[in-house]
């Protein structure tokens, strides 16, 4: 660890996970919605968590280290074919899955971008620890994708409306920056409990 990255991991920052594909490219819309994204959360003083890797993972931590800001990635040791992006200015490794998940779970917010099935994994995950823990964080959707498929999920599974207040849909990452603050402005928030 170099010294710029001992200096990062003494503040005491507020952490939001970002949860997206690991396929865009940059030619794609999504990209570039993902790399402003970076941009504003590093003006607003967070530190970004990402996959650490490619796709809009790159793109939020391409637009959060051009911002000045932390970016923490959470590549996998097993994974040894692939190789973190240029942009994370802290990693932390994982050697199983349960651990990479953990990291999420311990943010201070969690936005999730268009993605697939892993993203899909982190969000369900984030959303019934919303429902469960004791520490309720903001959980923002960014994306047109998502609320066509959050009402499938409500049509075909056993999804209620406090399930889905627990969500906050974002159309831009102006919103989705701002549904952050608002979140984290309310003090002692606790989920409404386990609903299976």
């Amino acid at each position: 660890m170099n010294e710029h990255e001992q200096a990062l991991t003494r503040e005491q920052r507020t952490e939001v996970a970002v949860l997206g594909s690991a396929r865009l490219a940059d030619d794609d819309d999504r990209w570039q919605q993902a790399y402003r994204l970076g941009e504003m959360l590093a003006a607003a003083g967070f530190a970004t968590i990402t996959g650490g890797y490619g796709g809009l993972m790159a793109a939020v931590s391409q637009g959060a280290h051009s911002a000045g800001g932390q970016v923490i990635g959470l590549p996998m040791r097993h994974w040894v074919k692939l190789e973190p992006n240029a942009w994370n200015t802290m990693l932390r490794w994982s050697t199983d899955y349960g651990t990479r998940l953990n990291y999420i779970q311990r943010s201070n917010a969690v936005i999730a971008l268009p993605g697939g099935v892993g993203t899909l994994s982190e969000l369900t995950l984030a959303w019934a620890a919303r429902q469960t823990e004791a520490r309720l964080v903001p959980l923002i959707l960014l994306g047109d994708c998502w609320p066509p498929l959050i009402a499938a999920l409500r049509e075909h599974l056993i999804v209620g409306d406090e399930d889905l207040q627990l969500l906050h849909f974002a159309s831009n990452p102006e919103e989705a920056v701002m549904a952050v603050k608002d979140g984290l402005r309310v003090p002692g928030q606790i989920g409404p409990g386990p609903r299976g």
